[in-house]
């Protein structure tokens, strides 16, 4: 169940008939949420979609789905779209072009199109869902990374993010964007942090050994009201924000809370970081034979033996008046809960 943010709310009550927003990745994980929320406002939602037949999370939500054959007569000949929130991407891939054509050449493709339009025509806002791999880990000391860091991405994906970034600020002169950058993310439908809480049924809560590791996280449903909240304030056009809750969690303590909420006495198991490494590569020989990227690959590894992976927040705190609102305990109890009654652990 969604819950509505009351600082949404008021921004759009006066125009909620009449705003037209396009979601991209609307069949994901988090785009499925993002659509959940503008549809519960009352706006209009049109959803790209490679394959019409196969809308997975999008399926029965009300959205106008349209493929991408249609995506420019969408934008050109139909109802002006006063948000675009693009959320569409490939978090696995088997090599650089293989990121590259879905995470760069996509947004580049929209980007062309929506500043091709007459200047009455252009959204009111353009936000580019990005990733706090883009900016890479914080250093060693753990000191939470800032928008106006230097970016340092790790893995190929973290490149391929950046790339978008640097394609979008070629448009700013152009087009209003926003750039939003979340952490890890976890919640209902998610595949990614699914793992760990399959693993608290068999008791185990599984850490890279050695010293422990600083995580910023954000619960979906206050991560697709930041989205939101990015894409209707003014404040936010050119702008880069890093959406996560406002402390990072030891991921060690964080596996083993999911384990106690789900009901469970967990233990701890650290596992070497050569052995995950091993594990690394042989997802790597998988997913090059099988020509499937698996989970966990080199660079997923590289990304994971990071000593922090911590970000501020105060930026969008301060521009945005947004915050993470949904108690840790709260949100791992739900996460939980969605899983166990949709069979997936």
């Amino acid at each position: 169940m969604l819950h509505i943010g009351p600082g949404v709310e008021r921004m759009t009550m006066s125009n909620v008939c009449a705003t037209r927003v396009m979601v991209t990745g609307g069949t994901g994980f988090i785009g499925s949420h993002l659509v959940e929320l503008c549809l519960a406002r009352g706006w209009e939602v049109v959803c790209p979609v490679r394959n019409v037949s196969a809308l997975r999370h999008l399926a029965g939500l009300g959205a106008e789905v349209v493929s991408l054959d249609q995506l420019e007569s969408a934008v050109t000949e139909g109802p002006h779209i006063q948000y675009v929130m693009h959320l569409a991407g490939a978090t696995r891939a088997l090599d650089y072009q293989g990121y590259r054509k879905v995470n760069v050449e996509y947004p580049r493709r929209l980007l062309e199109l929506f500043s091709g339009l007459h200047t009455q025509h252009f959204p009111d806002k353009f936000v580019l869902v990005s990733s706090q791999a883009a900016a890479g880990p914080a250093g060693p000391d753990g000191t939470p990374v800032k928008e106006s860091d230097p970016p340092r991405p790790v893995s190929l994906y973290g490149r391929s993010k950046l790339e978008a970034e640097q394609v979008a600020a070629t448009y700013m002169d152009k087009l209003p964007i926003t750039i939003v950058r979340p952490p890890t993310v976890f919640g209902p439908r998610d595949t990614d942090v699914l793992g760990v809480f399959r693993s608290a049924r068999f008791r185990i809560a599984p850490r890279l050994w050695g010293p422990d590791r600083l995580v910023s996280i954000i619960y979906v449903e206050d991560l697709v009201r930041g989205i939101l909240q990015a894409a209707v304030s003014p404040a936010s056009a050119g702008e880069t924000f890093f959406l996560a809750n406002p402390e990072p969690v030891v991921w060690r303590e964080f596996t083993v809370q999911v384990a106690h909420t789900l009901g469970y006495r967990a233990i701890s198991l650290p596992i070497p970081v050569s052995a995950m490494k091993l594990v690394g590569m042989g997802g790597d020989l998988i997913g090059r034979f099988s020509g499937s990227p698996q989970l966990v690959r080199s660079e997923k590894v590289e990304e994971m033996k990071q000593i922090a992976w911590a970000c501020s927040v105060e930026k969008a705190a301060g521009r945005l008046g947004w915050k993470a609102s949904i108690p840790l305990d709260r949100a791992i109890a739900e996460t939980g809960r969605w899983y166990r009654e949709n069979g997936w652990i």
